[in-house]
């Protein structure tokens, strides 16, 4: 869509209005996706010590498990071979786009992301969900982005914004979102980026607490004396 000079110009003037707006649709969003991967994890979680735990009665039972385990792994390889960029953590990748040297296709890294996560994580592999919570939140911005029509510098800021929601929904941690954002991902500062990503990490905060309270994520308790 062609856009003349005057619209350019007035929204030029109110670009860190439309940037809070956009930060606080990326955070909901991206905050959402976030939400649900990590509650897929968890259930992943405890549905492996069941399985576990039923296996354990019976060596046939356990041979039945490691075949389902090699099928785990040979759909794992598929969703990898069908997006390359959902290997890893997730953050290089995305700090390969921020500088223009990586260009991932949005609409494959997130389904596939999601589900190897999910299957990684019932197949007993160690996996952590800051790297992947991080990219799934900056895809939904990259989504958002293209359906916006954005240029590739407001685009960034997306992503930026996307980075932030996923970390702080991922932990509880809007703050770390927003200094995690900055420092890593976007490595520049200014106001226009520090108000979208502050909205949108506080947005994706707001929901994860809604939906699972606002008790921390790491817990753990001194019992002796140091």
């Amino acid at each position: 869509m062609r856009k003349d000079t005057t619209s350019t110009i007035k929204r030029a003037e109110r670009f860190q209005i439309i940037l809070i707006g956009e930060g606080i649709l990326v955070g909901g969003i991206g905050g959402l996706v976030v939400l649900l991967y990590r509650m897929c994890l968890e259930y992943a979680g405890k549905w492996l010590n069941m399985i576990l735990e039923y296996a354990r009665q019976s060596p046939i039972r356990i041979a039945a498990w490691f075949l389902i385990l090699i099928a785990m792994a040979w759909l794992v390889g598929k969703l990898v071979n069908y997006e390359p960029m959902i290997s890893g953590s997730g953050i290089p990748q995305l700090e390969g786009e921020m500088v223009g040297k990586l260009e991932q296709k949005w609409w494959k890294v997130l389904p596939a992301k999601f589900a190897g996560g999910f299957l990684c994580l019932l197949g007993g592999l160690a996996l952590g969900r800051e790297g992947p919570s991080i990219q799934l939140g900056a895809m939904v911005g990259k989504g958002i982005s293209r359906g916006m029509d954005r240029g590739k510098t407001e685009e960034r800021f997306l992503l930026t914004c996307g980075a932030s929601a996923g970390l702080s929904a991922a932990f509880h941690a809007p703050l770390a979102g927003v200094m995690f954002s900055l420092e890593e991902v976007h490595k520049n500062f200014s106001v226009s980026v520090l108000l979208s990503v502050m909205t949108a990490s506080l947005t994706a905060d707001f929901l994860s607490s809604t939906v699972l309270g606002i008790d921390s994520v790491f817990q753990f308790d001194i019992v002796k004396a140091l």
